[in-house]
Parts: structure tokens; C-alpha cells; sequence
């Protein structure tokens, strides 16, 4: 039976943390796959080429040389690895779990700060560092999007938590108050 594409991020995103671990490069290794990350994202075709089944080998090795030659040695055994097992093409998965792990053991959260108007950086920090050590974290990281309905203030929704302080939602418990009485 074919392994899913989540279960096999899931095994080498595990694998690829455990190593990391072990070798005691976590956080390096971390910062190498978040710009392998970005510059794979920026030039898709490196993972077309990498996982192309009609390419050989020596080919997709030389063409991975190229790439590989500013990175650690490890984050060149993994590529090396993944290429050697036909896995080039789940790359970016198997580095979102490895972020998944990495969050989980770092205590860092992700989240989205929706809002009326755009906030600055400081505005976004101050939102997550307060969001943080409220709920015992070491970092929350948001990324802002604007959604002018809602008038004002900020919906926060980091995991499976949801803040709603939104001026639209403030209105809509007014309403539903002022109904009830009546």
C-alpha cells in the first residue's frame, strides 16, 4: 500500500527533527530549511526537475549539487536522502512538519491577526508577544490580514483558538442583548 503524501511529510518531517535533534543543530538547521523553503517556493521547477522520473539520476544529482553547495552537511544528507528516494517532490511538506515539530518543542505558536486596517511589524509583535505570555509561550508569530467589515479591533486566531474583538462582533452582542430584553 502507497503511503499518503501526509504520511510521508509526517515520517520524514519526524525523522528529519529527531536527526536535527541528535545532533544537537536544531535551530541552525531550522533557519537553512526556512530559506531552502523560500527559494524553492520562489523557483518551483527545482522540484519538477528533482522529481522528474524521466531525468536519471546523475543528472538530477549534478542539477542538486548546484543547489546544495551553500547548506550544512546535513541539510545535504536530507536532500541527497530525499533525491536517492524518490521524495524530492514532498520537500515542502516534509519541511512544514519539520516546522510543526520545531514550533511544538520550541513552544512557538502561528497565528492570524485580522483587522480593519493594516498593522505595522511593532503593532504585530506587541499583539503576539502579549497573546504569548498569556497563554505560556515563548513566541507567537502572526501574519495580519486586512478585512475592512469588521470595522475595528482584531480577530486573533492562533491554532485552535479564537479571539473575536472585533468592533462587528462587539455590535452583534449589543443587538442580540437589546433584542432579548424586548
Amino acid at each position: 500500500m502507497a503511503l499518503s503524501r501526509e504520511e510521508i511529510a509526517a515520517r520524514y518531517g519526524a525523522a528529519l527533527f529527531g536527526y536535527a535533534q541528535d545532533m544537537k543543530v536544531l535551530d541552525p538547521m531550522f533557519f537553512q530549511l526556512q530559506e531552502l523553503k523560500k527559494a524553492i517556493e520562489e523557483n518551483p521547477a527545482i522540484v519538477g526537475v528533482l522529481s522528474d522520473p524521466i531525468l536519471n539520476k546523475d543528472e538530477k544529482k549534478k542539477t542538486l549539487e548546484a543547489i546544495e553547495k551553500d547548506f550544512s552537511d546535513e541539510i545535504q544528507g536530507f536532500l541527497n536522502l530525499l533525491l536517492e528516494y524518490d521524495r524530492f517532490e514532498y520537500i515542502i511538506p516534509i519541511i512544514d512538519r519539520f516546522d510543526d515539530f520545531y514550533d511544538q518543542e520550541k513552544l512557538i505558536a502561528s497565528g492570524t491577526a485580522t483587522t480593519a486596517v493594516k498593522l505595522d511589524d511593532d503593532q504585530l509583535k506587541r499583539l503576539g508577544d502579549s497573546y504569548a505570555k498569556k497563554y505560556h509561550l515563548n513566541a507567537v508569530r502572526l501574519e495580519n490580514q486586512v478585512d475592512p467589515s469588521i470595522l475595528g479591533g482584531v480577530i486573533l486566531q492562533v491554532k485552535d483558538r479564537v479571539i473575536d474583538g472585533s468592533v462587528k462582533n462587539k455590535l452583534k452582542k449589543i443587538r442580540a442583548q437589546l433584542i432579548d430584553e424586548n
